[in-house]
């Protein structure tokens, strides 16, 4: 998967972030190959949001300095139409995951990225109707 350009997802950047060992090995290894990091802005947001909520002071500072090494991609009109392409189909097959999941996944889909989450049954659905490939870096191999 380190060969394919990625897109971070919100879980997979927090560990990073807090250098848990097998994503934080796995990403080391990406940026040594691409250099840089590629997160949604929705990622940017919840870091951002649930440092600040608890006042992790520590963590946004690292948060923040990760920024200097990472693109993060906002919602354009080709996003907001794959994400409504992705609604309007899984929610007829009652396989909706949860609106940010959407934007995430549709922001790979987009920019023809692989997604790097450590929840991929709530991106399964994507793959069965748009290109989207995963991996999780939280597993061990």
């Amino acid at each position: 998967m380190n060969a394919r350009l990625c897109l971070i997802d919100t879980d997979i950047y927090s560990y990073i972030l807090k250098r848990k060992e097998s994503p934080y090995k796995k990403a080391r290894e990406y940026l040594s190959r691409h250099g840089r990091f590629k997160i949604s802005c929705i990622t940017y947001y919840e870091c951002l949001r649930g440092y600040r909520a608890v006042n992790a002071h520590k963590r946004l500072q690292i948060f923040q300095k990760f920024l200097n090494i990472t693109d993060i991609l906002y919602i354009d009109q080709q996003v907001l139409e794959t994400a409504s392409e992705i609604y309007g189909l899984l929610k007829k097959r009652g396989e909706l995951p949860g609106e940010f999941d959407i934007l995430i996944g549709a922001t790979a889909i987009s920019h023809n990225l692989a997604l790097i989450t450590n929840n991929q049954r709530h991106y399964r659905p994507f793959g069965r109707h748009f290109s989207l490939e995963t991996a999780n870096w939280e597993r061990l191999e």
